[in-house]
Formats: structure tokens, C-alpha cells, sequence
């Protein structure tokens, strides 16, 4: 598994538009279409339509 990042300004603006606090996520993978988190005291996963601005995914 790769190390997670440090949340960009664009993917925090996107984490609060979908009622998640972004001091909580940190960015594990990003393509064209979806943004990968995970939770930085927790294994919590999600998958983030980036285009659709939607959680599709939802992984422990």
C-alpha cells in the first residue's frame, strides 16, 4: 500500500462539499475520475466520484 498525502485545497473544498472534515482524511490514491481516502486514525476507506462530487465506495 502506498503512503498517504496530504489533502490538496481542491480535494478539501470536495471532502466538505460531501460533509466529511477534511483534518480527519488523508488522499491514498487519485486518477482522472475518483480520489481514494483514508481515514487517518482508522482503516475507514472511501471512493470519491471526483465528476458526479459522490461517495460510490465505501471499504474497512
Amino acid at each position: 500500500m502506498k503512503q498517504p498525502k496530504k489533502l490538496t485545497r481542491d480535494q478539501k473544498k470536495l471532502l466538505v462539499d460531501l460533509g466529511l472534515f477534511p483534518k480527519e482524511w488523508m488522499n491514498l490514491f487519485e486518477d482522472d475520475l475518483y480520489l481514494h481516502i483514508v481515514k487517518k486514525d482508522s482503516s475507514d476507506r472511501k471512493i470519491i466520484d471526483k465528476e458526479e462530487r459522490v461517495i460510490v465506495g465505501e471499504a474497512d
